[in-house]
C-alpha cells in the first residue's frame, strides 16, 4: 500500500513538472507611430474653458510660468463677482499685460519678421498654426498700422471666442 501511495505521488509531482513547465514564447513587439496632427483646428474646439483654466492658461501663455494657487483663486472670485464676464476678462488680462513682466516680444521683433511672430502667436495661443488667408489678413493690419503693438494682438487673441475653447 505504501509503495502504491509512493508511486502514485511521484507520477503526480512528474505530470505536475511536466505540465506546468512550459518555455516562454519570445514574442517581439513593434510599435507604430501614427503621423497626427499636433495642432487642431478651430472647429473641433467646442468646450468652454472654465474661469480658473482661462485664467490660468492665460497667465502661462503670457508668463511662460504657472499662477500660483493662491492668486489663481482671488482672479476667479474678483471675476464671478463682477456682472460682466467679458469686462472682468478684459481688466484681468490688463492688468497681466501691463505689468511689465510678460513675455511678449518687442515691437522691433515682431516687426522683424511678421510672418514668424504671427505663427507663433497663433500657436502659443490657439495651439494651431494659422491658414494662409489668417497670415495674410494679420501681416496686413500690422504692415498698415504702426500703432500695432504685440501687446494689442497678444489682448486680441486671449479675448477671442476661439482662445476660450478647447
Amino acid at each position: 500500500m505504501f509503495k502504491k501511495i509512493q508511486t502514485f505521488i511521484l507520477l503526480s509531482f512528474c505530470l505536475m513538472l511536466l505540465f506546468s513547465c512550459k518555455q516562454e514564447k519570445e514574442y517581439q513587439y513593434i510599435f507604430e507611430v501614427n503621423e497626427e496632427d499636433i495642432y487642431q483646428s478651430n472647429i473641433d474646439k467646442n468646450k468652454q474653458k472654465t474661469p480658473e483654466q482661462y485664467i490660468s492658461i492665460l497667465y502661462t501663455n503670457l508668463f511662460a510660468t504657472t499662477l500660483p494657487q493662491q492668486d489663481l483663486s482671488e482672479l476667479a472670485e474678483v471675476r464671478i463677482s463682477i456682472g460682466d464676464k467679458q469686462l472682468a476678462d478684459e481688466l484681468i488680462l490688463n492688468d497681466f499685460v501691463n505689468s511689465g513682466t510678460s513675455n511678449t516680444p518687442t515691437n522691433q521683433e515682431m516687426r522683424a519678421d511678421v510672418e514668424q511672430f504671427i505663427e507663433d502667436t497663433y500657436i502659443r495661443f490657439f495651439l494651431r498654426k494659422p491658414t494662409a488667408y489668417e497670415v495674410l489678413e494679420l501681416k496686413q493690419e500690422i504692415e498698415a498700422d504702426a500703432l500695432m503693438t504685440p501687446e494689442l494682438i497678444y489682448q486680441a487673441f486671449a479675448l477671442s471666442n476661439e482662445y476660450k475653447f478647447y
